[in-house]
């Protein structure tokens, strides 16, 4: 570069002076004293909440789960019974039945006592002094249990075995490189030097983070190949959530929301109901609306006005939790979850999250953070989701 001679007083802030241009490279930068750490948010609060779990004894691409079942209940009518004198009805799932079983069909009860074909059963109609009738396709057909004759051979039972999901792998990694000058020259952010130590400090506690708080929320699996990536699935995993439910770009309301409560209180019961509710801020506000009539006083002068942290439902009480990243990617959609049924697992013992450097041949670090990861989510019953919710402010009356 060209010398540049002056006579003119310099300063720290100096870039022109009679005889020429000082190149602006010659000064150190102005100190920054007041550096903020991030102006952004950082934090996940989903995986925050979840539980880890420990890696298998034997390591698997697959991580594996399972639940126990009922033996069944109830199914349905595969066709329509058009008359009151057949005694042959169409069944959705044949095995879900034994000879000797009481059902009933809308009023109607009905005696199995064969089945001659796969699909199909013979029944006694009008069982039990009740009266025949017809019944539409899809009738909710009921097994009340057997009726088994005096001196009759015992009839085979149902039996019924669980069931198992399962989640791959996903190996997480991410690098930095810092030349020997990189590491030593102070910056505003790092005026100590030593950036390469900095980034892994915020890789660890930042971006990997945030990085699986977004896998969890968004992630779909993928079994991966020789030459592709394995990939672990996250809540929106179809086998993750047994009910989802469309409220069709309308306003969630409370009957809806309590609606879809029932549904999953009639499949796991009251000790296994999920009590934490997950949604953008929007939504939780929006979850507020319903109650904006119901202001209490909380002091004799302040009052609850649409602030709603828990709602209690006739299926428990339920924590409301906004998470701030469902304003970019799910602003439309509201979960509710047990905590304790999901959980981040790693591969093997030694495959959670590991640091260190890899060999150069230069004069410069490059250092990495890696680690190979699934999710267990147990009892898909459990889980709920509303999708495709109104983000409209004015379709919630009273929203605050």
């Amino acid at each position: 570069m060209a010398t540049t001679v002056s006579r003119a007083s310099q300063t720290g802030q100096s870039s022109a002076v009679s005889g020429g241009t000082i190149p602006t490279a010659l000064f150190i930068p102005a100190d920054v004293p007041d550096w903020t750490k991030s102006k952004d948010r950082t934090d996940a609060p989903f995986l925050a909440m979840i539980g880890r779990g420990q890696p298998l004894a034997k390591p698997n691409p697959t991580r594996s789960w399972g639940w126990g079942s009922k033996d069944p209940i109830s199914d349905t009518l595969n066709a329509a019974v058009s008359d009151t004198t057949g005694t042959t009805i169409t069944l959705s799932n044949q095995d879900y039945f034994s000879v000797g079983d009481r059902i009933l069909i809308d009023s109607e009860e009905m005696r199995i006592t064969a089945f001659p074909s796969t699909t199909t059963a013979t029944v006694v109609r009008g069982f039990a002094s009740t009266t025949a009738a017809t019944h539409s396709n899809a009738a909710t057909i009921i097994i009340i249990g057997p009726v088994i004759a005096e001196n009759a051979d015992d009839p085979a039972s149902v039996t019924t075995q669980g069931e198992t999901q399962s989640n791959y792998f996903q190996i997480c990694t991410f690098t930095w490189t810092f030349s020997k000058r990189a590491q030593v020259t102070p910056t505003y952010e790092h005026r100590q030097g030593g950036r390469d130590q900095a980034e892994l400090r915020k890789k660890m506690n930042e971006t990997a983070p945030l990085r699986m708080e977004l896998t969890l929320l968004l992630g779909q699996q993928a079994q991966g190949s020789s030459t592709s990536p394995s990939a672990m699935g996250g809540i929106r995993q179809s086998a993750h959530i047994t009910t989802r439910y469309n409220v069709s770009s309308a306003a969630l309301t409370e009957v809806t929301f309590n609606d879809q409560l029932q549904v999953v209180h009639n499949l796991v019961g009251p000790k296994m109901m999920p009590r934490t509710v997950i949604c953008s801020p929007f939504m939780a506000r929006a979850i507020g609306s319903w109650f904006v009539d119901r202001r209490r006083a909380n002091d004799g002068t302040k009052f609850n006005s649409g602030v709603v942290r828990t709602v209690e439902t006739w299926f428990g009480e339920m924590k409301i939790v906004p998470h701030y990243l469902f304003t970019t990617i799910a602003n439309n959609r509201v979960y509710v979850i047990r905590e304790d049924d999901i959980s981040l697992v790693p591969y093997a013992s030694s495959t959670g999250w590991q640091t260190g450097e890899l060999s150069t041949q230069g004069w410069y670090r490059k250092g990495y953070l890696r680690g190979d990861f699934s999710s267990v989510w147990l009892n898909p019953d459990a889980r709920l989701e509303y999708h495709t919710c109104s983000v409209t402010s004015g379709d919630y009356a009273g929203m605050a």
